[in-house]
């Protein structure tokens, strides 16, 4: 009997592997009693329709080896596989990523200015760009297309990998270095998810302190591919203080504490906080998106509290110029600095 089912088992395969689940080691161990065959199976990170399709795929070869699945119960235990050292870059000691349920709350702004800050401290630093279909770091550090071309491929022992380019004294990597300014990159889940395996698996990163990880906004397959292809050390949420950006990042939050996903969320950024003028020699704030809702947000879902950022002119021009801004203005550089620590302690 157990070597029918084996020879079923045979027939099924997980999703992105080539090899059925008994050559790929996914199932530990297989009981055979008078009326129940229990089949134990070990996997990292298993998302519902995934569970639900090897469970369906399961039923269906035992059934075709002709056993009476009426009389004979089959019973699948999934377990969770800890796989976090599998996971690790070498040479990478943490890795933190950025993320928001929302577009346009200012992540990599935030992903440029903390690698940045993270630089000043004395670290050695990477930066990422995981927006696949939005790249915008190459624009943040005012990297040319011509200059990436021309150092992005190095051979080595016979084998492409790529280089990160350092600026500020940053290691940078994005998309956008291999697309043209304005370019759509029209890619299905599958295409995207590949592109980004490369871009984590076969760069030379060299020893690193941080990699900051600029994810895109959403909940989606870009999100699950990084969290099932690295070992996250925590995320750092943004949002900016309005209800409708918060109701995306509390979706967001509510991704990252899934069980089955679960990374520690080191805590969250309020950006845009407020518009800070001089009137009459005083300075006033002018809180244009609310007041508080990101410190309150953070309360109720018991997310630390990292700090907030002033809507200045200066964050917008600078990064127009491709300038970390914390290079330039010595009010956002403190801002940054003590969001950063904030940072650093909360991962110890």
């Amino acid at each position: 009997m157990k070597q029918k089912i084996e020879k079923a088992l045979e027939n099924v395969f997980i999703i992105e592997n080539k090899k059925n689940i008994i050559e790929s080691g996914i199932v530990k161990k297989i009981d055979v009693f008078k009326d129940e065959i229990r089949i134990y199976i070990s996997l990292y990170n298993p998302t519902m329709h995934i569970k639900k399709k090897l469970e369906k795929d399961i039923y269906k070869s035992i059934k075709y080896q002709n056993i009476d699945t009426k009389k004979i119960r089959i019973k699948i235990e999934i377990q969770l596989e800890d796989k976090d050292t599998e996971r690790k870059i070498p040479g990478i000691k943490n890795i933190i990523a950025v993320a928001s349920g929302k577009g346009g709350v200012g992540k990599s702004t935030i992903s440029t200015n903390i690698s940045v800050s993270l630089m000043k401290m004395g670290f050695h630093v990477g930066l990422l760009d995981a927006d696949i279909y939005g790249p915008s770091i190459p624009l943040m550090f005012n990297l040319e297309e011509e200059k990436v071309h021309s150092c992005i491929i190095k051979k080595n022992k016979g084998l492409y990998g790529m280089n990160p380019i350092t600026s500020y004294g940053v290691k940078i990597l994005s998309l956008g270095f291999f697309s043209k300014y304005g370019e759509a990159i029209v890619w299905r889940g599958p295409m995207a998810t590949k592109a980004l395996r490369q871009l984590i698996h076969e760069t030379n990163w060299g020893l690193l302190d941080f990699l900051i990880v600029d994810l895109p906004p959403g909940t989606g397959d870009i999100h699950l591919s990084i969290l099932q292809e690295i070992s996250l050390k925590g995320i750092v949420i943004v949002s900016t203080p309005q209800k409708i950006a918060l109701s995306d990042v509390h979706r967001s939050v509510g991704m990252f504490r899934i069980p089955s996903i679960k990374v520690p969320i080191l805590g969250i950024i309020e950006n845009m906080s407020f518009l800070l003028t001089k009137e009459k020699e005083t300075k006033k704030k002018y809180y244009l998106f609310g007041k508080n809702g990101v410190k309150n947000f953070a309360n109720e879902m018991n997310i630390f509290f990292l700090g907030e950022i002033p809507l200045l002119q200066e964050i917008r021009e600078y990064s127009d110029l491709g300038i970390p801004v914390v290079l330039k203005n010595d009010q956002i550089k403190k801002i940054f600095e003590k969001i950063t620590k904030n940072i650093i302690e909360k991962l110890s």
